[in-house]
């Protein structure tokens, strides 16, 4: 019982330490200027596109050259024309799919852990279930109650006039971001792979981490896109 309880809080640590780390560089370069940042999204393309997508989606097979145009390179490239065409307007839409896929993913994680019974797809992702998605979903809708209150693009936007509207869209949002999380983890199982990379200790590779993110990434263009 003590091997397993250190086991698990050796993983905490590296998830917190990488996390961390992996977090300065994110928001670092984001807050530097919007050109690099451009640059580091690219970098991110390239390992998952090169590194990582390879394992999951063979690149012999007809559906690698069917899907890869629109994932991930679609989904880089809409953050990427996000922060080119928001970053000096409201710097909130830029990175608003990717903490609107960590806040799903943290609201998904806690209550799912916490009361998590009712799975919702057991041979896919045995974590997965209700209560972790009613988790997600809740804290999607908390987020977007407070970002409208500090977002310029936010307000002025069809779908965060009304309460009734945010709580529709944010039921959408978490939903989609939750199915970017299975589509990755039904590749994974089929190809019989633990983790798309190593490239972050503790949470895997990029794929990993940005599965729901390169999902939502479109769906937040389309709701952008000017």
């Amino acid at each position: 019982m003590k091997t397993i309880s250190n086991f698990f809080a050796h993983e905490l640590t590296k998830r917190v330490i990488t996390g961390i780390i992996f977090g300065i560089i994110f928001f670092g370069t984001y807050f530097y200027n919007s050109f690099l940042f451009s640059i580091f999204l690219l970098g991110i393309l390239v390992i998952a596109l090169f590194f990582e997508w390879p394992k999951l989606m063979p690149i012999n097979t007809p559906l690698f050259w069917l899907i890869t145009p629109w994932y991930p390179i679609l989904s880089v490239a809409s953050l990427i024309y996000l922060n080119h065409s928001y970053y000096a307007i409201d710097k909130i839409i830029p990175i608003y799919p990717i903490i609107i896929a960590w806040a799903s993913d943290t609201g998904s994680f806690i209550l799912g852990k916490t009361y998590g019974k009712h799975k919702i797809c057991p041979t896919i992702s045995p974590g997965k279930s209700w209560e972790g998605l009613l988790g997600g979903i809740t804290s999607v809708t908390l987020l977007n109650f407070f970002l409208k209150s500090h977002s310029i693009v936010l307000q002025n936007n069809f779908f965060f006039k009304h309460p009734i509207s945010i709580i529709a869209v944010s039921v959408f949002l978490a939903v989609f971001g939750f199915l970017g999380d299975i589509f990755i983890s039904f590749l994974k199982r089929r190809q019989n792979v633990k983790d798309t990379g190593n490239l972050l200790p503790g949470h895997g590779g990029i794929l990993d981490r940005f599965d729901a993110v390169f999902f939502l990434s479109v769906i937040v263009l389309i709701l952008f896109f000017r």
